[in-house]
């Protein structure tokens, strides 16, 4: 609760929050108002810490019914609220499978004891545009496949020039195009402008990716998982890296297969632009150590795909 209150989160706090976890600190641990770090995070729009917490913490409800959506919604910490939203797209959250749409429209209509939704919260506190936001994310749908739709015929077409200009390597382009309000806007996959920039190594402008990151969710991810940090990994793009890195993402992030943008970077980077990547997540936190579900680490990654200066990092 202390990090969560905490007046900056800076990159090098993940590997402390880690270490935290591990010596046993309990994040559903709640203070006098039954308030938890992710009501406290949600508020402060303290993004890296909750980004770390699980997901059964995130929908935590405190004394007054209000869940980390609702503080987020009332006190107008986008970049929080979009991550909660954003959540709900992956399959292993809104485990469409078994639950179709069901799970994400009770999630995100959630009221608090006064029968306020988050989108009402924010509407009531002044963040209209928040309110929004909200309410387009409840109209979005997860059919039984996984799949996303629900976009206006505006939405859409403002998502697809994005994509387009992204495609393009077209950073002016994109930097003049992109706002708040669309730039996480979903295809039928749950990919979004910054994770079409982030595949393209084209889109390496320091510039555009601090914008990006100003304007989008860093944390956002595919239905599969895939984070926007995943996918710079895979490119090799160390400018998009740092900046996603710094704005709260999270170095040790994993997808279905339980693979982390180290693995990534290890496996699919390009060989001139690997270890470069590489050496942006290692000093930002991310731990060699993680197996994906097979069992293999970025380590044996490196070693077997033939990248010396890669695996030389991670001994």
């Amino acid at each position: 609760m202390l990090v969560a209150d905490a007046p900056e989160t800076p990159v090098h706090t993940e590997k402390c929050i880690l270490y935290l976890f591990e010596l046993g600190a309990n994040p559903k641990a709640a203070d006098a108002n039954g308030d938890t770090a992710a009501h406290l995070a949600a508020r402060r729009d303290h993004l890296r810490l909750l980004t770390l917490l699980s997901f059964d913490v995130k929908w935590l409800r405190n004394d007054n019914g209000a869940t980390p959506l609702m503080e987020a919604a009332r006190t107008g910490s986008w970049k929080c609220a979009k991550h909660l939203l954003h959540l709900l797209r992956q399959w292993r959250f809104n485990e469409c499978f078994e639950h179709g749409n069901s799970k994400r429209t009770r999630l995100l209509g959630l009221k608090d004891r006064k029968g306020r939704t988050a989108s009402d919260l924010a509407m009531r506190s002044g963040h209209s545009e928040l309110a929004s936001y909200i309410e387009r994310e409840m109209r979005l749908v997860v059919d039984a496949l996984g799949e996303i739709s629900g976009l206006t015929a505006q939405e859409e077409a403002d998502r697809q020039e994005l994509q387009r200009l992204a495609e393009a390597g077209d950073s002016a382009g994109l930097r003049r195009a992109a706002t708040r309000g669309i730039c996480d806007l979903p295809d039928d996959e749950g990919r979004t402008a910054l994770m079409w920039a982030a595949e393209n190594s084209s889109c390496g402008d320091e510039a555009l990716w601090e914008q990006l990151v100003q304007l989008g969710d860093p944390t956002c991810a595919d239905k599969w998982a895939g984070s926007c940090l995943h996918k710079v990994a895979r490119a090799g793009n160390s400018a998009a890296a740092s900046a996603l890195l710094a704005a709260g993402a999270s170095a040790n992030a994993t997808d279905l297969c339980e693979f982390t943008p180290l693995m990534e970077a290890v496996f699919n980077a390009p060989p001139a632009t690997a270890a470069a990547v590489g050496r942006v997540l290692l000093d930002s936190g991310a731990d060699w150590s993680l197996k994906d579900r097979d069992g293999i680490t970025a380590l044996d990654f490196a070693t077997q795909n033939g990248k010396s200066e890669l695996a030389e990092l991670l001994r």
